[in-house]
């Protein structure tokens, strides 16, 4: 159950969740208008009611990719697999996006990551040179389809409510 207190000329949503260890806490929220204090105050309580609110945290996509990558990407992808996801997230994942919270990244914030990587230069490494002045779209593809089974697990683990990368447009390799 949420709660909307008037305070000065804000108002505030006050509810209650249970974090990752179990414990009870409380939190505050602040809006400038009281349609979009309701606007949230009727996401969190259908999301308590049908068991899919996932309570509020500070973890940013870096710490969350270490996490997938340890403990999804270890058992699931085999060595070759795993060097090439490992080097798509430290090239071109946490250099860019890596600082976001992982709760506030949306549809709209990967379709502008997108747009984003349209427009990065290539990593170049001591074995291999880069062919062009940006990267393909085939690398595009393959850093959104990685993300994509980042941010599913994300969900199945319950830290995020939706993936932002399910409706995302993908360019043409």
């Amino acid at each position: 159950m949420a709660t909307i207190i008037k305070r000065k000329k804000a108002y505030s949503l006050v509810y209650n969740y249970t974090n990752e260890l179990g414990e009870t806490k409380q939190k505050w929220e602040t809006w400038h208008t009281y349609k979009d204090v309701m606007k949230r105050k009727a996401e969190v309580e259908n999301g308590q009611q049908s068991g899919v609110f996932c309570a509020p945290s500070n973890q940013t996509i870096e710490d969350f990719m270490y996490d997938f990558v340890t403990m999804y990407g270890e058992s699931q992808w085999g060595v070759s697999t795993y060097d090439g996801n490992t080097g798509l997230i430290a090239n071109y994942v946490n250099p860019i996006i890596g600082q976001l919270q992982i709760q506030e990244f949306n549809a709209r914030a990967a379709n502008k990551y997108i747009q984003v990587l349209r427009k990065t230069p290539p990593v170049s490494t001591k074995w291999r040179k880069p062919k062009g002045e940006v990267i393909t779209n085939q690398t595009i593809s393959g850093i959104v389809k990685l993300l994509r089974c980042a941010f599913k697990q994300a969900v199945r683990w319950e830290v995020i409510g939706k993936n932002p990368f399910d409706a995302v447009t993908i360019p043409k390799p």
